[in-house]
Protein backbone atom coordinates (compact mmCIF):
# COMPACT_ATOMS: atom_id res chain seq x y z
CA UNK A 1 0.00 0.00 0.00
CA UNK A 2 1.40 3.39 -1.05
CA UNK A 3 2.19 5.97 1.62
CA UNK A 4 -0.27 8.86 1.86
CA UNK A 5 0.82 12.41 1.12
CA UNK A 6 0.21 13.41 4.75
CA UNK A 7 2.36 10.53 6.05
CA UNK A 8 5.25 11.40 3.72
CA UNK A 9 5.00 15.08 4.64
CA UNK A 10 5.07 14.24 8.37
CA UNK A 11 8.23 12.18 7.81
CA UNK A 12 9.82 15.02 5.88
CA UNK A 13 9.05 17.49 8.67
CA UNK A 14 10.53 15.07 11.19
CA UNK A 15 13.65 14.80 9.04
CA UNK A 16 13.98 18.60 9.01
CA UNK A 17 13.71 18.71 12.80
CA UNK A 18 16.46 16.09 13.08
CA UNK A 19 18.64 18.29 10.88
CA UNK A 20 18.10 21.27 13.22
CA UNK A 21 15.80 23.36 11.04
CA UNK A 22 13.98 25.96 13.12
CA UNK A 23 10.42 25.39 14.32
CA UNK A 24 9.38 28.42 12.29
CA UNK A 25 10.77 26.91 9.08
CA UNK A 26 9.12 23.56 9.76
CA UNK A 27 5.85 25.29 10.68
CA UNK A 28 5.84 27.36 7.49
CA UNK A 29 5.69 24.10 5.55
CA UNK A 30 2.14 23.48 6.73
CA UNK A 31 0.81 26.49 4.81
CA UNK A 32 2.95 25.73 1.75
CA UNK A 33 1.84 22.13 1.47
CA UNK A 34 -1.81 22.94 2.09
CA UNK A 35 -1.62 24.89 -1.16
CA UNK A 36 0.07 21.98 -2.92
CA UNK A 37 -2.42 19.50 -1.47
CA UNK A 38 -5.32 21.64 -2.69
CA UNK A 39 -3.84 21.64 -6.18
CA UNK A 40 -3.46 17.85 -6.13
CA UNK A 41 -7.02 17.48 -4.81
CA UNK A 42 -8.43 19.54 -7.67
CA UNK A 43 -6.74 17.13 -10.08
CA UNK A 44 -7.73 14.08 -8.03
CA UNK A 45 -4.14 13.00 -7.56
CA UNK A 46 -3.81 10.96 -4.37
CA UNK A 47 -0.73 8.88 -5.18
CA UNK A 48 2.56 10.80 -4.92
CA UNK A 49 4.01 8.59 -7.67
CA UNK A 50 1.55 10.17 -10.12
CA UNK A 51 3.17 13.57 -9.60
CA UNK A 52 5.28 14.10 -12.71
CA UNK A 53 7.38 17.02 -13.91
CA UNK A 54 4.45 18.05 -16.12
CA UNK A 55 2.12 18.05 -13.10
CA UNK A 56 4.55 20.21 -11.14
CA UNK A 57 4.92 22.57 -14.10
CA UNK A 58 1.12 22.93 -14.11
CA UNK A 59 1.32 23.61 -10.37
CA UNK A 60 3.72 26.50 -11.03
CA UNK A 61 1.29 28.09 -13.48
CA UNK A 62 -1.66 27.44 -11.14
CA UNK A 63 0.24 28.92 -8.18
CA UNK A 64 0.91 32.15 -10.08
CA UNK A 65 -2.83 32.93 -10.12
CA UNK A 66 -3.48 32.04 -6.48
CA UNK A 67 -3.78 35.15 -4.27
CA UNK A 68 -1.67 35.45 -1.13
CA UNK A 69 -3.16 35.77 2.37
CA UNK A 70 -3.48 39.55 2.03
CA UNK A 71 -5.46 39.16 -1.20
CA UNK A 72 -2.74 40.60 -3.45
CA UNK A 73 -0.99 38.93 -6.36
CA UNK A 74 1.69 36.33 -5.74
CA UNK A 75 5.14 37.75 -6.43
CA UNK A 76 8.21 35.89 -7.64
CA UNK A 77 9.67 35.61 -4.13
CA UNK A 78 6.49 33.98 -2.82
CA UNK A 79 6.39 31.59 -5.78
CA UNK A 80 10.02 30.65 -5.25
CA UNK A 81 9.61 29.99 -1.53
CA UNK A 82 6.81 27.54 -2.32
CA UNK A 83 8.75 25.95 -5.18
CA UNK A 84 11.85 25.63 -3.00
CA UNK A 85 9.86 23.72 -0.39
CA UNK A 86 8.42 21.42 -3.08
CA UNK A 87 11.88 20.76 -4.53
CA UNK A 88 13.32 19.90 -1.11
CA UNK A 89 10.38 17.61 -0.34
CA UNK A 90 10.81 15.57 -3.53
CA UNK A 91 14.57 15.42 -3.07
CA UNK A 92 13.88 13.89 0.36
CA UNK A 93 11.45 11.36 -1.14
CA UNK A 94 14.07 10.19 -3.65
CA UNK A 95 16.84 10.09 -1.05
CA UNK A 96 14.73 7.96 1.28
CA UNK A 97 13.61 5.59 -1.48
CA UNK A 98 9.95 6.60 -1.68
CA UNK A 99 10.35 7.64 -5.34
CA UNK A 100 12.71 6.33 -8.04
CA UNK A 101 13.34 9.75 -9.58
CA UNK A 102 12.84 13.42 -8.73
CA UNK A 103 10.09 15.06 -10.82
CA UNK A 104 10.91 18.50 -9.37
CA UNK A 105 14.60 18.53 -10.37
CA UNK A 106 14.05 20.26 -13.73
CA UNK A 107 11.75 23.00 -12.44
CA UNK A 108 13.12 26.53 -12.74
CA UNK A 109 12.61 29.33 -10.26
CA UNK A 110 10.85 32.54 -11.26
CA UNK A 111 13.12 35.48 -11.87
CA UNK A 112 12.95 37.87 -8.93
CA UNK A 113 13.26 41.62 -9.45
CA UNK A 114 16.26 43.13 -7.73
CA UNK A 115 15.12 45.12 -4.73
CA UNK A 116 17.28 47.50 -2.79
CA UNK A 117 16.68 48.24 0.91
CA UNK A 118 14.29 51.18 1.12
CA UNK A 119 15.54 52.74 4.32
CA UNK A 120 19.22 53.06 5.11
CA UNK A 121 20.52 55.50 7.71
CA UNK A 122 23.32 57.90 6.92
CA UNK A 123 26.28 57.86 9.34
CA UNK A 124 25.00 61.15 10.74
CA UNK A 125 21.50 59.75 11.30
CA UNK A 126 22.83 56.59 12.93
CA UNK A 127 25.01 58.64 15.28
CA UNK A 128 22.13 60.99 16.09
CA UNK A 129 19.81 58.13 17.08
CA UNK A 130 22.43 56.35 19.18
CA UNK A 131 23.66 59.42 21.01
CA UNK A 132 20.14 60.72 21.71
CA UNK A 133 19.38 57.75 23.98
CA UNK A 134 19.33 58.67 27.68
CA UNK A 135 21.87 56.33 29.29
CA UNK A 136 21.31 57.71 32.78
CA UNK A 137 18.57 55.10 33.27
CA UNK A 138 18.98 51.32 33.27
CA UNK A 139 16.53 50.85 30.40
CA UNK A 140 18.18 53.60 28.42
CA UNK A 141 21.57 52.01 28.93
CA UNK A 142 20.22 48.66 27.73
CA UNK A 143 18.70 50.27 24.65
CA UNK A 144 21.93 52.10 23.81
CA UNK A 145 23.78 48.78 24.11
CA UNK A 146 21.28 47.13 21.75
CA UNK A 147 21.75 49.89 19.17
CA UNK A 148 25.53 49.65 19.40
CA UNK A 149 25.36 45.90 18.84
CA UNK A 150 22.98 46.27 15.88
CA UNK A 151 25.16 48.92 14.25
CA UNK A 152 28.41 47.06 14.90
CA UNK A 153 27.31 43.62 13.74
CA UNK A 154 24.29 43.93 11.43
CA UNK A 155 22.74 40.85 13.04
CA UNK A 156 19.10 40.00 12.49
CA UNK A 157 16.40 40.77 15.05
CA UNK A 158 15.85 37.09 15.83
CA UNK A 159 19.59 36.58 16.24
CA UNK A 160 19.90 39.44 18.73
CA UNK A 161 16.93 38.17 20.76
CA UNK A 162 18.51 34.70 21.00
CA UNK A 163 21.89 35.94 22.28
CA UNK A 164 23.06 34.73 25.69
CA UNK A 165 25.69 36.23 27.96
CA UNK A 166 28.01 33.37 27.02
CA UNK A 167 27.90 34.46 23.38
CA UNK A 168 29.77 37.68 24.20
CA UNK A 169 33.59 37.56 24.14
CA UNK A 170 34.68 40.96 25.38
CA UNK A 171 38.38 40.07 25.49
CA UNK A 172 38.48 39.13 21.81
CA UNK A 173 35.75 41.65 20.85
CA UNK A 174 33.65 38.94 19.22
CA UNK A 175 30.01 37.89 19.26
CA UNK A 176 28.82 34.35 18.62
CA UNK A 177 25.56 34.13 16.66
CA UNK A 178 23.87 30.76 17.14
CA UNK A 179 21.51 29.19 14.64
CA UNK A 180 21.17 32.12 12.30
CA UNK A 181 19.20 31.87 9.07
CA UNK A 182 19.46 28.32 7.76
CA UNK A 183 20.49 27.07 11.19
CA UNK A 184 24.08 28.24 10.72
CA UNK A 185 26.34 29.54 13.49
CA UNK A 186 28.87 32.31 12.91
CA UNK A 187 31.17 34.62 14.84
CA UNK A 188 31.13 38.35 14.11
CA UNK A 189 33.41 41.17 15.28
CA UNK A 190 32.23 43.80 17.75
CA UNK A 191 33.29 47.42 17.75
CA UNK A 192 35.28 48.71 20.69
CA UNK A 193 32.40 51.05 21.58
CA UNK A 194 29.89 48.18 21.55
CA UNK A 195 32.18 46.16 23.84
CA UNK A 196 32.38 48.99 26.37
CA UNK A 197 28.61 49.28 26.54
CA UNK A 198 28.18 45.51 26.69
CA UNK A 199 30.65 45.21 29.57
CA UNK A 200 28.86 47.86 31.65
CA UNK A 201 25.43 46.47 30.78
CA UNK A 202 26.40 42.86 31.63
CA UNK A 203 28.13 43.78 34.89
CA UNK A 204 26.12 46.74 36.08
CA UNK A 205 22.59 46.64 34.63
CA UNK A 206 21.61 43.10 33.72
CA UNK A 207 22.38 41.25 37.03
CA UNK A 208 19.51 42.87 38.96
CA UNK A 209 17.00 41.95 36.26
CA UNK A 210 18.44 38.45 35.74
CA UNK A 211 17.93 37.54 39.41
CA UNK A 212 14.17 37.89 39.01
CA UNK A 213 13.82 35.08 36.46
CA UNK A 214 17.22 33.45 36.12
CA UNK A 215 17.28 33.78 32.32
CA UNK A 216 20.57 33.41 30.45
CA UNK A 217 19.43 35.64 27.57
CA UNK A 218 21.62 38.68 27.04
CA UNK A 219 18.93 41.32 26.66
CA UNK A 220 16.17 41.32 29.26
CA UNK A 221 13.20 43.42 30.30
CA UNK A 222 13.30 45.07 33.70
CA UNK A 223 11.09 42.18 34.89
CA UNK A 224 13.86 39.74 33.96
CA UNK A 225 12.11 38.26 30.95
CA UNK A 226 13.84 37.86 27.55
CA UNK A 227 12.90 40.67 25.18
CA UNK A 228 10.32 39.77 22.55
CA UNK A 229 10.30 40.77 18.89
CA UNK A 230 7.50 43.33 19.24
CA UNK A 231 9.15 45.14 22.15
CA UNK A 232 12.42 45.30 20.24
CA UNK A 233 10.73 46.68 17.14
CA UNK A 234 8.91 49.35 19.14
CA UNK A 235 11.95 50.54 21.09
CA UNK A 236 14.11 50.77 17.95
CA UNK A 237 11.54 52.92 16.16
CA UNK A 238 10.79 54.99 19.28
CA UNK A 239 14.41 56.07 19.65
CA UNK A 240 14.53 57.06 15.97
CA UNK A 241 11.44 59.21 16.43
CA UNK A 242 12.87 60.86 19.55
CA UNK A 243 15.96 61.73 17.52
CA UNK A 244 13.61 63.31 14.93
CA UNK A 245 14.61 60.89 12.18
CA UNK A 246 11.77 60.81 9.66
CA UNK A 247 12.64 57.41 8.21
CA UNK A 248 10.81 54.33 9.46
CA UNK A 249 13.57 52.61 11.42
CA UNK A 250 13.37 48.91 12.27
CA UNK A 251 15.98 46.38 13.44
CA UNK A 252 16.42 45.35 9.79
CA UNK A 253 17.18 48.95 8.84
CA UNK A 254 20.15 48.78 11.21
CA UNK A 255 21.26 45.62 9.39
CA UNK A 256 21.05 47.41 6.04
CA UNK A 257 22.86 50.39 7.52
CA UNK A 258 25.72 48.32 8.93
CA UNK A 259 26.27 46.56 5.58
CA UNK A 260 26.10 49.76 3.54
CA UNK A 261 28.49 51.70 5.77
CA UNK A 262 31.02 48.85 5.79
CA UNK A 263 31.04 48.69 1.98
CA UNK A 264 31.17 52.47 1.58
CA UNK A 265 34.28 52.42 3.74
CA UNK A 266 35.90 49.84 1.41
CA UNK A 267 35.25 46.68 3.41
CA UNK A 268 35.84 43.47 1.45
CA UNK A 269 32.58 42.13 -0.01
CA UNK A 270 33.35 38.58 1.17
CA UNK A 271 34.01 39.82 4.69
CA UNK A 272 30.66 41.62 4.77
CA UNK A 273 28.99 38.46 3.47
CA UNK A 274 30.45 36.51 6.40
CA UNK A 275 29.45 39.15 8.94
CA UNK A 276 25.85 39.24 7.72
CA UNK A 277 25.62 35.46 7.36
CA UNK A 278 24.54 35.55 3.71
CA UNK A 279 24.71 32.21 1.91
CA UNK A 280 24.97 33.86 -1.52
CA UNK A 281 27.37 36.65 -2.41
CA UNK A 282 24.71 38.10 -4.70
CA UNK A 283 22.60 38.89 -1.62
CA UNK A 284 25.42 41.03 -0.25
CA UNK A 285 26.16 42.63 -3.62
CA UNK A 286 22.86 44.51 -3.62
CA UNK A 287 24.32 46.87 -1.03
CA UNK A 288 26.92 47.97 -3.57
CA UNK A 289 24.16 49.66 -5.56
CA UNK A 290 23.43 51.95 -2.63
CA UNK A 291 26.72 53.75 -3.26
CA UNK A 292 24.93 55.43 -6.19
CA UNK A 293 24.29 58.32 -3.80
CA UNK A 294 28.04 58.83 -3.55
CA UNK A 295 28.33 58.69 -7.34
CA UNK A 296 25.64 61.34 -7.70
CA UNK A 297 27.49 63.59 -5.28
CA UNK A 298 30.73 63.11 -7.22
CA UNK A 299 28.87 63.81 -10.47
CA UNK A 300 27.50 67.09 -9.13
CA UNK A 301 30.91 68.08 -7.85
CA UNK A 302 33.10 67.23 -10.82
CA UNK A 303 31.06 67.09 -14.03
CA UNK A 304 31.71 70.19 -16.24
CA UNK A 305 28.05 70.77 -16.99
CA UNK A 306 27.17 70.69 -13.31
CA UNK A 307 29.97 73.14 -12.47
CA UNK A 308 28.97 75.58 -15.23
CA UNK A 309 25.56 76.31 -13.74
Amino acid sequence: MAETFQTLLARYQRDMELHNYSQRTVGDLSYTFKIFERFLGERRITDIERVTTAVLSDFQHWLFYQPVKTGGSRGAASQNRTLGAIKSFFKFLVREGYLPRNPAAALEYAREPERLPRNVLTPQEAKKIIEAIDISTALGYRDRTIMEVFYATGIRRTELLALTVADVNLEEELLRVNKGKGGKDRVVPLSGVACKFLETYIKGVRPEWARKRGSDRLFLSWRGRPLDANTLRLLVNAHAQRARIKKHVTPHVWRHTCATHLLKNNANLRHVQSILGHTLLSTTERYLHLTITDLKEAHRKFHPRERSQ
